[in-house]
């Protein structure tokens, strides 16, 4: 018993079929740079929500852990190192991204 092998070929449609949007770009210049200015700013004060919102955790967390220390709460002590543990390795990644969102947001701005 011998296997088959079918091969089906395509004919290419590039050649035949022309974009009709071709050339068409976004252009915001309808707002006068305000949309342009607006999102940038909004990008940036999300990343600082960000930023905040992991150093937070991390004063929370030493908090929990200070806490538990203080009153000999094994359990608490636990499961207060782990939120601390978490919130430092969040807020490195986040510093880790800072560069990144900083980049991005100086190139986009000309």
């Amino acid at each position: 018993m011998g296997a088959g092998l079918i091969v089906c070929v395509a004919p290419t449609a590039s050649a035949q079929i022309t974009n009709p949007l071709g050339g068409i770009r976004p252009d915001f210049g309808l707002f006068d740079g305000a949309l342009d200015s607006s999102w940038k700013r909004i990008v940036a004060f999300l990343w600082a929500l960000v930023v905040i919102g992991a150093a937070v955790r991390v004063i929370v967390g030493a908090f929990k852990v200070k806490r538990a220390k203080a009153r000999g709460y094994t359990n608490d002590l636990a499961e207060g190192s782990e939120e601390l543990q978490d919130a430092l390795i969040s807020l490195g990644l986040v510093g880790l991204a800072s560069p990144l969102v900083a980049t991005v947001l100086f190139v986009v701005g000309g």
